[in-house]
């Protein structure tokens, strides 16, 4: 039997002011893209069950857009006549009980199984149980639906869950939950473990064969580096589950870090920069750069837009600034009270020995602290 993993495909997911050809957010298109093309594999591979671990939508109540796309690529694989598991992950699970949950509306599709109702739930498709435990808000409740979970004797059993394992630290994301670690034991239990949440594709160690599919879209930083697609794995009897990750094509994401820029002067930063916006994998790319360890004076002169002047390739650049410390503040005796206004005239005082060119540096650091704290900056 040949099962499709994938999962954390957040539609309706949409950042940055920046709009596809057709008129939508382009991030949100990325979302959708990455989610057909999915689709569009499963329908070439033709498995016998998909299954889907969780934030199928991004919010609770999406929009209209999410919700027709969802139910059209739904409808795809239900002519196809492959079935379809999904669970609700902690993104689409109401926070209060007036809210219905959105993946009801998946029930009247043909070959697509909901479980959403914050408690534990099997499905049976001959040989194989699907066990499925949606992301519950209440801790008491989850550990009660916990309680009932047992593997089915001579069948194969797959457990899915949305939540964190083998982490020792959380997502920071609302509602996420910690699977509790005196319970990993029984999973070991099942033949596979289709986990969501996470949104790199990864094992966990701690157990024999329960994976994180990971997402089908980058939506941070920290998968950067990560590929993005889904699982494929065939259940054998004797046979040990190892799911083989297929990739997906989706939107680059290039991070470009500049150590050390107080040891450097800010032409030979700027040279970097400019051969960082020959490179040819920039094009349409989501681009993160960190200026490290910089001095506020060379922050100065590389300002954000120049800076965007000579890198016009990506579609979004996002400059993160890590200042070096200053003496007071290595020392652990800065005045709380000092305004950054006064602390960036003091260094500019204490840097630059002529007079003419500090009093020029202080207004200009005046200037662009008063558009920040105007909120004038947003119209520039």
């Amino acid at each position: 039997m040949k099962i499709l993993h994938f999962s954390d495909s957040h539609l309706g997911y949409h950042e940055l002011d920046k709009l596809s050809p057709t008129g939508i957010n382009m991030r949100e298109q990325d979302v959708y893209d990455s989610f057909q093309k999915v689709i569009d594999a499963a329908l070439e591979i033709q498995p016998d069950l998909i299954i889907h671990s969780g934030d199928f939508f991004h919010r609770p109540s999406p929009a209209n857009r999410p919700m027709i796309f969802a139910l059209e690529q739904l409808a795809r694989l239900s002519a196809a006549e492959i079935p379809i598991v999904v669970i609700a992950g902690n993104h689409e699970t109401p926070k209060t009980i007036f809210t219905s949950p959105i993946l009801k509306a998946f029930r009247t599709i043909p070959n697509v199984h909901a479980i959403f109702q914050q408690k534990y739930e099997t499905i049976e498709f001959g040989d194989l149980v699907i066990h499925g435990v949606p992301h519950i808000n209440d801790d008491k409740v989850e550990l009660s639906e916990m309680d009932k979970i047992q593997p089915v004797d001579g069948k194969f059993n797959i457990i899915m869950l949305h939540t964190s394992i083998g982490k020792t630290f959380m997502m920071d994301e609302y509602g996420e939950k910690l699977y509790p670690p005196e319970r990993l034991e029984l999973l070991d239990k099942f033949d596979y473990v289709a986990l969501g949440h996470w949104h790199n594709f990864q094992k966990v160690q701690k157990l024999k064969t329960a994976w994180y599919s990971g997402s089908t879209e980058r939506m941070s930083e920290t998968e950067a580096k990560h590929e993005k697609g889904f699982c494929v794995f065939d259940l054998k009897k004797g046979e040990k589950v190892v799911p083989e990750f297929i990739p997906i094509e989706t939107r680059n994401w290039i991070v470009m870090e500049i150590k050390n820029c107080k040891e450097q002067t800010v032409p030979e930063i700027e040279k970097q920069l400019i051969e960082l916006g020959k490179r040819e994998d920039l094009k349409d790319a989501l681009l993160s750069i960190h200026l490290n360890e910089i001095e506020p004076i060379q922050s100065v002169e590389l300002s954000s837009r120049k800076i965007y002047a000579m890198i016009d390739a990506p579609i979004h650049i996002s400059i993160h600034r890590k200042f070096v410390a200053t003496e007071k503040e290595s020392a652990g005796f800065q005045n709380k009270s000092e305004s950054l206004v006064s602390l960036m005239k003091g260094f500019i005082a204490d840097k630059i020995d002529d007079e003419e060119k500090a009093k020029e540096l202080s207004k200009k650091a005046h200037y662009y602290f008063d558009l920040f704290d105007t909120g004038e900056y947003r119209n520039r």
